[in-house]
């Protein structure tokens, strides 16, 4: 099952110190719609598939009470070490199955997660535990970067494409999702009021070896690890020297995208 990867210690690790942040563009955008749909105090979000809690610190300011769940203990244990928010907690629970009241929730998030989850029990579950005019917001980024530096910007562009398409054949059909950026799935999202929004651009700094312990933490490369140690390796350390040839700090361009959607459920609250 691909989610085992994500019960690895090692990888939990390695994702929590090198997986990109989450996108403050995109939480203001969540705030500023849950605000405009509902209106605060937001009392009570929950981050689902929080990993090791990039999105999920992040929620604290703007709720009273944040909870982030996953499947994953050791994602869970690296989350709580690395949480310093009082207000703040996780539980180790499906996303199709939280261990909260009915309608007691204003947001659930996630970020980077929903294509694992099975979509129509996970959808159930958002009408079962959201408030009325509560939230559900799901985001992502899609595997496709620019890569900009100087006059070397085409090369550089060309090599991490490269790396992608190497990539390809570890991606199963989950992640390729994430290049329809979730069509389908909001298509198929029961709620009148829903809003897709796509494209929006982020600017990250990395240094090729950031750059390189960014492509560490994507499951598409803990599968080339898996299968083959030695050749998954000997990969990336081509890839580290092409890049070292050319630059030292790389403005790399990713394209994010979210689906935003406040319930408007026919279920009875």
């Amino acid at each position: 099952m691909d989610t085992e990867i994500f019960k690895n210690e090692e990888f939990s690790k390695v994702y929590q110190d090198n997986m990109v942040p989450g996108s403050k563009k995109v939480l203001n955008l969540i705030v500023s719609y849950l605000e405009e749909k509902k209106g605060r105090p937001f009392e009570l979000a929950v981050d689902a598939g929080c990993g090791t809690g990039r999105s999920t610190r992040p929620l604290a300011e703007h709720f009273s009470k944040v909870i982030g769940i996953d499947i994953s203990e050791s994602q869970i244990h690296v989350a709580r070490k690395c949480t310093p928010q009082e207000n703040v907690t996780y539980q180790i629970s499906p996303a199709e199955k939280m261990p909260l009241e009915d309608a007691s929730v204003d947001l659930i998030n996630a970020d980077l997660a929903v294509h694992w989850f099975p979509a129509d029990q996970f959808i159930l579950e958002v009408n079962r535990v959201l408030k009325k005019r509560g939230c559900l917001a799901l985001h992502s980024f899609i595997p496709k970067f620019a890569l900009q530096y100087k006059n070397c910007s085409e090369k550089l562009t060309n090599i991490f494409e490269e790396v992608r398409l190497c990539f390809v054949c570890f991606m199963n059909i989950m992640v390729c999702e994430l290049n329809s950026q979730y069509q389908v799935l909001f298509e198929a999202l029961p709620f009148a009021d829903k809003q897709r929004i796509t494209d929006i651009p982020e600017i990250i700094n990395l240094t090729p070896q950031e750059l390189l312990s960014f492509l560490k933490a994507t499951c598409m490369y803990q599968k080339f690890l898996t299968k083959d140690r030695a050749a998954a390796t000997a990969f990336l350390q081509n890839v580290e020297k092409r890049l070292s040839l050319i630059v030292y700090v790389l403005p790399v361009v990713v394209d994010l995208n979210s689906v935003i959607a406040p319930v408007e459920s026919s279920f009875e609250f």
